[in-house]
């Protein structure tokens, strides 16, 4: 019996090695050639993996032929870029070399730095109270036309005149100086504006702060009462995810300081004084001798002008010519540039950047940047827009330039139920809706005319209460209400619903982007076609075996 149960596995086994065996020398088999380059199923199927919502396995022949296709065509691209020198050009290089460094420093930081554990619901209760995000603040303010009202009025505040008081006679704030300054509801330090949040929410209960310039006019603010709240859920993942990163930012200082140390990374103090001299005079680092002006040495390597210009161009402006002591240049250094030359070097000693995972993504990078550099050039050259095409292109596709949908309405809003079904009644007895509107309507002026009309758009919901949602849905020219809205009970009538057309001056920065990525896309398709044209005797593609490993079965 064990003789049978171990002769019954052995046919499998060997099946199973015999069809692996069959797997990987299919894996090798070419499907086609591009002079002496060649690309096999294996490289075929990889690509095919790589796709977005792609399963190679059900993969049709045709679709494989497509993408077969494609893959020749990147090929040939990169053919025709390195004929062009471009792998040669300076902004090639640049490019790629920064795409190397982040690879480096981003596999090295992975390996290197320790994941972090879970931050503690004490840290998230800590950080919260030292930032105030669990107190909610009434404030009190005074608000005068200019900085000598505002000194005039604080004296008075710090010779003991009650606040109240203060506001009653200073204050220019019409909505709350009547009531002593209060601004009538409770703000938790999100929901205000930046400038001010630290200022006051530092303040203790019954603490007036110093004159605040806000617009045109200063303010002093108190804090009249204060209460403790809850942080929400989304509050609460936002400070986690904030503590995380603060730990893992001192973790990667302590990292960098640890390898400046071990690659005795030393500061060039004439090299300093050179660049500190430089910006003072308005270098832009554009020449050699500039860039190569070295600012700091370690073991095997030196940082120089040339990064700190580098750091400053991915930060944008001229941030460089802001950089006008000593100090400042250190400081941006530290902080911009030495972490990621230590980081970079440190992974090329551990052998990062010859690994074969990392060599293989390099050359698809590089391929990619190749090929990104080949069809900017291109459509630089072939491709331009003149003014009568804009407003053809514009012409023929008139349904895409019109404004958001824009619903008209006529409206009386009352503060109560039993008043707007008294209006209702009216209605219907025929009374006419603008003449309400003029004698009870409680919207402001500002959002309708004299007879309640105005109109907006789907995208105001926020500002309207609730209205939109109501009136989106009711039938033109049907009286609707009375509907329970923010501001009370809404009677209406939706007169109209249109998309009104962009004129071409509203839409031609929109003409023109459409037409140029149409423009690009059918010149980039025709250049493809002629470097196919142009290799068709090197590709070479191998029916036989690209059947055999996708053909249908």
């Amino acid at each position: 019996m064990p003789k049978k149960i171990t002769a019954f596995w052995l046919l499998p086994l060997a099946l199973f090695t015999m069809l692996m065996g069959c797997t990987a020398e299919m894996g090798d088999r070419v499907v086609a050639q591009i002079g002496d380059e060649e690309i096999t199923v294996d490289q075929l199927r990889e690509f095919i993996d790589g796709l977005p919502d792609n399963k190679a396995e059900t993969t049709r022949v045709e679709e494989a032929q497509n993408h077969l296709n494609t893959l020749i065509n990147i090929q040939l691209l990169i053919r025709e870029a390195k004929a062009a020198d471009l792998d040669k050009s300076p902004e090639f290089r640049a490019r790629l070399k920064k795409v190397e460094r982040e690879k480096l420093i981003s596999i090295f930081q992975d390996r290197a730095l320790e994941v972090e554990e879970e931050v503690e619901e004490g840290e998230v209760r800590e950080y919260a109270e030292r930032m105030g995000l669990t107190r909610a603040v009434r404030l009190a303010d005074i608000m005068v036309p200019n900085h000598e009202s505002a000194l005039a009025a604080l004296r008075e505040l710090k010779n003991g005149v009650p606040f109240g008081q203060v506001a009653q006679k200073w204050s220019i704030n019409k909505k709350t100086s009547a009531q002593g300054g209060d601004l009538g509801r409770y703000t938790t330090r999100e929901h205000m504006i930046t400038p001010l949040q630290d200022e006051l929410f530092s303040l203790a209960l019954g603490e007036v702060s110093e004159p605040i310039k806000i617009g045109g006019n200063y303010s002093i603010f108190t804090v009249i009462a204060d209460s403790t709240i809850e942080l929400s859920p989304q509050r609460r993942l936002a400070i986690q995810m904030g503590l995380q990163k603060e730990k893992k930012q001192r973790a990667l200082s302590a990292l960098v300081a640890e390898l400046g140390g071990k690659y005795h990374l030393e500061l060039d103090r004439e090299g300093l004084a050179l660049i500190v001299e430089k910006v003072r005079g308005g270098a832009s680092f554009a020449l050699e001798t500039e860039r190569n002006i070295v600012l700091y040495r370690y073991d095997g390597g030196e940082i120089t002008a040339q990064d700190l210009a580098d750091a400053g161009h991915i930060l944008k402006g001229n941030t460089l010519a802001q950089l006008s002591d000593s100090s400042q240049v250190v400081a941006f250094a530290e902080r911009h540039v030495v972490p990621n030359a230590m980081l970079v070097e440190a992974a090329r000693r551990a052998g990062i950047d010859e690994e074969a995972e990392t060599v293989k993504w390099l050359e698809k990078q590089a391929n990619q940047l190749l090929i990104s550099a080949l069809r900017a050039r291109l459509l630089r050259a072939k491709v331009t827009i003149a003014e009568n095409e804009l407003r053809q292109f514009y012409k023929a596709h008139a349904e895409r330039y019109l404004h958001p949908e824009q619903i008209e309405v006529q409206e009386v809003v009352v503060e109560t139920e039993a008043e707007a079904l008294r209006l209702m009644e009216q209605l219907q007895q025929g009374a006419r809706l603008g003449d309400l509107a003029k004698k009870y309507s409680i919207r402001s002026l500002e959002d309708r005319d004299e007879e309640g009309r105005f109109h907006f758009h789907l995208f105001e919901k926020a500002f309207l209460g609730g209205f939109v949602e109501v009136a989106e849905k009711a039938e033109i020219g049907a009286l609707t209400g009375p509907t329970k809205i923010d501001k009370g009970y809404s009677i209406f009538k939706v007169l109209s619903r249109e998309r009104k057309r962009e004129t071409f001056q509203e839409a031609e920065w929109r003409v023109r982007s459409q037409l140029r990525r149409e423009k690009n896309r059918k010149a980039f398709n025709q250049f493809i076609e002629e470097v196919r044209n142009k290799y068709a005797s090197k590709v070479v593609i191998r029916e036989d075996n690209f059947q055999v490993a996708f053909g249908e079965r």
